[in-house]
């Protein structure tokens, strides 16, 4: 059966000095090379980045992003969307043909790609009623049998701490997905942790970060996972096969 590969990427937290540390002592520069190594093992269709690539709004930060994919992941297609801690109109000025998902859809096999910005007050999340609509007219429109959302915020509850930086009109999507059973899958970032839920049609699943893993429990905690980043194999036929791979224990962070 044929199918495409992406690979997701997610909460690269960088700054503008690389060789700067935050929560476990980890550098995420030096983490997200590991993890674009990581992700050469696996013959990606393409790259999504699911938000919180900086972690200082610098333009620094961001550049780094952009050479370390020439560096390690040179011609393979990548799409980017914002999260929280970004600066989404730095963003749009540095990456706009890599932000297309967020204003078109991008075919993948049998499937589309629709990307949201749920960027809204602090960490809080929402996605506008206008964003909303134009993903349902994408969807109404589209000769494709299959589609996957991509958005920062996690839709549906995490049962941690996490609950506190939620997408607060998360409602909406959700009546949203109930009405269109072709969404198959939604991707997306912000818990640094990996879980999955179905609900309606659609797998909800979460990604690991790049940097540092949250616990998942209700106080604030750091997991003892390594960073990572997910594959997802979409079928032509519909069939999604997701996993997480992780840095080996030896890795330079």
């Amino acid at each position: 059966m044929k199918s495409f590969r992406l690979v997701q990427i997610s909460d690269c937290h960088l700054f503008a000095e690389p060789d700067r540390a935050s929560y476990g002592g980890i550098r995420p520069w030096y983490s997200l090379v590991e993890v674009l190594k990581l992700a050469t093992q696996f013959t990606a269709d393409a790259l999504l980045f699911s938000g919180d690539i900086s972690n200082d709004l610098s333009p620094h930060s961001y550049q780094h992003l952009q050479a370390l994919i020439n560096q390690y992941c040179q011609g393979i297609p990548w799409h980017l969307i914002p999260g929280n801690h970004d600066d989404s109109a730095l963003m749009q000025t540095m990456f706009a043909d890599n932000m297309g998902c967020l204003a078109s859809s991008v075919d993948m096999g049998n499937w589309q790609l629709h990307g949201l910005d749920s960027q809204y007050r602090g960490t809080l999340g929402q996605v506008s009623a206008a964003q909303l609509a134009d993903l349902q007219q994408r969807i109404n429109a589209s000769t494709k049998p299959y589609h996957l959302v991509a958005v920062h915020h996690h839709p549906l509850a995490s049962d941690s701490w996490m609950d506190k930086h939620a997408w607060v009109n998360r409602e909406a999507f959700l009546k949203l997905l109930e009405r269109n059973p072709s969404i198959r899958l939604v991707l997306h970032g912000h818990i640094h942790t990996d879980k999955t839920w179905q609900y309606a049609s659609a797998t909800i699943a979460a990604c690991p970060s790049s940097c540092w893993q949250w616990a998942m429990q209700p106080e604030f905690a750091l997991a003892d996972e390594r960073p990572g980043l997910r594959i997802i194999d979409l079928g032509d036929n519909g069939d999604i096969h997701s996993r997480v791979a992780r840095l080996s224990l030896d890795s330079d962070i």
